[in-house]
């Protein structure tokens, strides 16, 4: 959920920044700029929590708003079908599960409790076999 609420967050923040910056009246390529805002994208989920504030890339000076609106929109859609977006899941996930408090949802049971509950459950086994086929002798 916090991943889900961050990247969010992240999405927000960056098309805010982004827009908020006036372009100049240098001609930027399209292309260039939406690979870099890709990689700004990629950078910043990557960064998580850390992530600075993002500002217009370089390579997008001269793109106006509206275009880097639709060239930021493009870049996160080929962001999210990447294999960047797979790792940076895996890796969260990955994060998650190594950070989680297992001890508390699920304690790690000790050896030697293991080996008690194993003589137990052999012994009513036994028991039960042994009632059963005395209880069948003729």
């Amino acid at each position: 959920m916090r991943t889900r609420t961050s990247l969010a967050a992240v999405v927000a923040l960056l098309l805010a920044t982004l827009t908020a910056c006036g372009g100049t009246e240098a001609k930027a390529d399209p292309q260039d700029c939406r690979k870099a805002l890709y990689d700004q994208y990629r950078d910043t989920v990557a960064a998580g929590d850390d992530t600075p504030e993002s500002k217009r890339p370089a390579a997008c000076d001269g793109v106006d708003d509206k275009a880097l609106q639709r060239l930021a929109g493009e870049a996160i859609k080929e962001y999210l079908a990447s294999d960047d977006a797979e790792k940076a899941v895996d890796d969260a996930v990955e994060g998650a599960i190594d950070d989680a408090p297992w001890e508390e949802v699920m304690p790690t049971p000790d050896a030697s409790d293991l080996g008690k509950e194993f003589d137990d459950a052999k012994k009513k086994l036994d028991d039960l076999m042994k009632e059963t086929s005395d209880a069948t002798a003729p």
